[in-house]
């Protein structure tokens, strides 16, 4: 995860530099470099999936029965569908007990 953090934090720099280090931008550049690094990154999965299946070596005699609901539980995503994001959010904040002033 630090990896990719890194890589997202990099990618966000070169876009800032990129569109000539604007002031105020810097969510954007990181929503954007992290968009790019996803992509990438299931790109590069998908390709080692197909390679996988490709590199496989059949056996002449065995052939595997097929599922009936195979074609069920290998469903795609609806065209435009995201994906859930890989981090977790920041737990909310408590509620300072009651008498205690914060300045």
């Amino acid at each position: 995860m630090a990896a990719n953090e890194d890589r997202i934090r990099q990618r966000a720099y070169q876009i800032w530099e990129q569109e000539g280090r604007p002031h105020g931008n810097d969510l954007k550049h990181w929503m954007q470099a992290f968009q790019e690094i996803a992509e990438s990154a299931d790109a590069a999965s998908a390709k080692a999936s197909r390679t996988k299946k490709a590199a496989a070596p059949k056996s002449a005699g065995a052939a595997k029965p097929k599922a009936a609901s195979s074609k069920a539980s290998k469903s795609k995503p609806a065209a435009g569908a995201q994906s859930a994001p890989t981090t977790t959010p920041p737990p909310k904040a408590s509620k300072p007990t009651r008498g205690v002033t914060t300045h």
